[in-house]
């Protein structure tokens, strides 16, 4: 089991007269727009709102694959755990690039041990940055090929809800619910993220399934004043798939790619997650916004060879 505690302040000033001008929180951003991203001193690509649902993506490997420059290593089918590489990086566990949702950074060790066992639920997100050359060299530690910002569904500025749900081969079945707005001073949104499939994969001399499991929730709360805003974030999502560190030769994936060996049969995926985001801003005059975030990220994963033996192996870890 792997736990991570981060804990942090960081304070920056930009220019900014939104706050000021109409008193409306704006969601936290590193690009912002495709027009934003023209402007900065590197290059830079926003994967809007409106393209996610033309094309009814919720792999962000299909998303990724239309960014120049960006490259994905598929290696469950589902974008679980995107392997992503930027100009040439290595895209293993993309540990040569910084993962962030809504500005903060979400690998469980970016510090120490980048490699990105957890991402968040493609779902629930509302837009896509990517950040390359110069000017991403603020916001994390493994910066060397770029930034991926994921942006997740912003309060609604009018009581409103959304239901989404999709079933598809498999047993694929995709449940994604909303409901938010403001009232006065005060904004909230509550969503939730259902997803479940048995899997495409065949397994040797096996009935059992190769799919997943992912239960996703998530609070935002808001209150701004005439000069200043606080905004919370609490998430947190649990994942069981039945995926393998264990591939195929060459030649048995090119007879059947989507062959698993039955001695992979027992091994299993488990984690959670849970993060906590407080943003406070405050507004010195009409084109000055000083900004402070701190989060707390915690996250475990048990990725065995034995089905059912997480307890056994949650003991051994905590001695």
């Amino acid at each position: 089991m792997r736990r991570k505690i981060l804990a942090a302040a960081l304070a920056a000033i930009a220019g900014s007269s939104a706050l000021a001008d109409n008193h409306t929180i704006e969601e936290v951003t590193i690009v912002g727009s495709r027009e934003d991203a023209r402007q900065l001193p590197g290059t830079g690509a926003v994967i809007d709102n409106e393209q996610i649902r033309i094309e009814a993506a919720a792999d962000i490997n299909q998303l990724l694959k239309t960014v120049p420059g960006v490259y994905v290593l598929e290696e469950d089918g589902y974008g679980l755990r995107p392997n992503i590489g930027i100009r040439g990086a290595t895209s293993e566990r993309s540990g040569k690039i910084t993962l962030l949702e809504d500005g903060v950074m979400i690998a469980p060790a970016p510090y120490s041990n980048p490699a990105a066992y957890y991402f968040p639920t493609m779902a629930r997100m509302h837009q896509v940055e990517v950040l390359k050359g110069a000017s991403l060299l603020r916001y994390g530690p493994q910066t060397t090929g770029g930034v991926v910002n994921l942006v997740s569904t912003p309060i609604p500025d009018e009581n409103s809800g959304n239901v989404d749900l999709s079933y598809g081969e498999n047993a694929e079945l995709d449940f994604l619910g909303n409901y938010g707005g403001r009232s006065g001073n005060l904004g909230y949104l509550l969503e939730t993220a259902q997803l479940r499939s048995d899997g495409f994969k065949d397994i040797d001399r096996s009935s059992q399934d190769s799919g997943y499991d992912i239960q996703d929730y998530l609070l935002k709360l808001s209150w701004e004043g005439e000069r200043q805003s606080l905004l919370f974030k609490g998430q947190y999502s649990e994942e069981t798939s039945d995926e393998t560190y264990l591939g195929l030769t060459d030649a048995d994936f090119d007879r059947d790619a989507q062959r698993r060996y039955g001695i992979s049969e027992p091994d299993e995926m488990d984690n959670q997650h849970e993060g906590y985001n407080l943003v406070y801003r405050f507004a010195l005059d009409e084109s000055v916004l000083l900004s402070a975030t701190g989060y707390y990220n915690k996250f475990s994963r048990n990725w065995f060879k034995l089905d059912g033996g997480g307890s056994l192996i949650s003991a051994a870890n905590a001695g």
